[in-house]
């Protein structure tokens, strides 16, 4: 009798879910058909038909077209879909509806995964992330407003979504789009909807750069972070905030994903372990100069340096040992900054003297502590440290000018070389490489500007000029992006698509 109970009560379930999910699909299959100006095929297909990602880059390309056009759609005609199914490029319509989303701003938790949307991994995640656009867009004046049909039907149970309820709890609102928002979250249990929320609040707090905030966030207990210290509110700001911009970074050329770009609980967990790490041995550090006994044992007992067996009654041999380790680490310390300083006189007085193999040699030594360099380019480092020592007001450049300068030129002499073979993927590479410092790189433009470039360097090369400068590609990088930005403008002069005008006569409501 209970089994049968059981099943009555999942069979319940389960018709609940497809019913929510049958009359989210009624929606958005109208909102798009308006959007698009074009027919869909039937509700009960349209899931199948998304895989394939053709349909959202066209509305991809019907609120971001300066973005997404119809020569980037892959199968725009769904020719090779419809004769021999789908394909991996197919994944690219999906990648430029995700990244026409960033465009505009929408938060970064509605996106799905690729893998939702191509291996039908969760279809309603893509539907939810479809309402919550058509609501940001509605904001924005670019597309009519969902019409929420899901209150037409009276359910016998409601599902109430456990992600949205722990959200609310710290301020952050997701779009109300009636039962829709259950689908998405009946894959998650109350504690995991806890945990991913708090997870989310702390890294908004991060955002907002507040350390008071952060840390309340951090010792709220469903993000079952440990050793988390009031007295290092500001310690962990720094340290987080530092974490996520270069997650964010190395994000830029990934697929979209809600933690693609958020810390997770176990990266945030680990920049605190650092931080207790780092202040930690700094109080060490500090009892052995003070040569206080009480404050070492305390250092030496705490938790984040994981030290086992520590004994008090040794306390005057662990300070008499650490400070003599101490000392002689300070004294080859100190050694090798005279040799580096050294050093780094003799590069600047080769630069002074044009002389580039004399100049290379001086960068190449191990003692100058510089990045790589290339000795088949060593004119490209002696005019380019040339230029730079003259711009300085004492004629002089510093390691840290050195280092930074250094290792910008070494990455656009890897650059001059992958222009020299040709090689289009080796030229994106570094292009994107942080370390190169170039401006306004969109990763979408990057095939334009490799063409572009191949042609400046067979024009150089035809008037002697070997290499390339950082401003000779700086320059093609600003023209490419001008020159793409007019085309666009040329092509979309309305900003409104006129379906817009018209989606009152479109769709009726019974």
């Amino acid at each position: 009798m209970a089994s049968l109970l059981n099943y009555k009560k999942n069979l319940k379930h389960y018709v609940t879910i497809k019913l929510q999910l049958l009359y989210g699909d009624i929606c958005f299959h109208r909102w798009m058909e308006v959007c698009l100006d074009e027919e869909l095929p039937p509700t009960t297909e349209l899931e199948e038909g998304l895989r394939n990602g053709v349909y959202l880059a066209k509305l991809a390309k019907f609120f971001a077209p300066k973005l997404v056009s119809d020569k980037k759609i892959y199968d725009v005609e769904q020719t090779r879909y419809k004769r021999s199914g789908l394909h991996f490029r197919h994944t690219d319509n999906t990648v430029q509806w995700l990244r026409a989303m960033e465009s505009i701003g929408l938060p970064k938790i509605f996106y799905p995964e690729t893998t939702d949307v191509y291996d039908r991994k969760n279809i309603p995640r893509m539907i939810y992330c479809i309402h919550a656009l058509s609501l940001y867009l509605f904001k924005l004046g670019i597309a009519p407003q969902i019409q929420d049909l899901l209150g037409k039907v009276d359910f016998t149970e409601e599902e109430i979504s456990n992600m949205r309820k722990e959200l609310e709890k710290y301020g952050i609102q997701m779009p109300s789009f009636s039962k829709i928002g259950g689908i998405l979250a009946s894959e998650l249990s109350v504690d995991e909807a806890a945990l991913h929320a708090a997870v989310i609040a702390i890294n908004e707090a991060i955002e907002k750069g507040n350390a008071d905030q952060t840390i309340k966030t951090l010792q709220n207990p469903n993000a079952m972070l440990v050793n988390v210290d009031d007295n290092f509110a500001h310690e962990y700001q720094k340290e987080l905030s530092g974490a996520k911009k270069k997650k964010e970074e190395n994000a830029r050329l990934k697929e979209r994903d809600v933690y693609e770009e958020l810390l997770t609980q176990a990266e945030i967990q680990g920049n605190i372990n650092r931080v207790n790490l780092h202040i930690a041995l700094a109080q060490v550090n500090e009892a052995i100069d003070m040569q206080d006994e009480v404050a070492l044992m305390a250092g030496l007992n705490n938790p984040a340096l994981s030290l086992l067996e520590v004994l008090l009654k040794n306390s005057s041999w662990y300070l008499a040992r650490l400070f003599d380790t101490k000392e002689q680490r300070t004294q080859v310390t100190d050694y090798n900054c005279d040799f580096k300083l050294i050093a780094v006189d003799n590069i600047n007085i080769a630069i002074r003297n044009c002389d580039s193999n004399m100049t290379i040699a001086a960068l190449m030594k191990p003692e100058a502590q510089l990045p790589e360099v290339y000795p088949s380019a060593a004119s490209v480092y002696q005019t380019e440290l040339f230029n730079l020592q003259q711009q300085n007001a004492m004629k002089y450049l510093a390691h840290d000018e050195l280092s930074i300068a250094v290792e910008m030129l070494s990455a656009v002499v890897l650059l001059n070389q992958a222009l020299e073979s040709k090689n289009i993927d080796a030229i994106k590479v570094h292009l994107s490489n942080p370390s190169i410092g170039f401006n306004n790189v969109e990763e979408e433009n990057l095939q334009r500007y490799a063409d572009t470039l191949l042609s400046i360097k067979l024009e150089a090369i035809s008037q002697g000029q070997q290499y390339l400068s950082w401003n000779d590609i700086q320059n093609c990088i600003d023209m490419v992006n001008t020159q793409i930005e007019e085309e666009n403008h040329s092509k979309y002069s309305c900003p409104f698509n006129s379906s817009f005008l018209h989606f009152n006569n479109k769709i009726h409501v019974k």
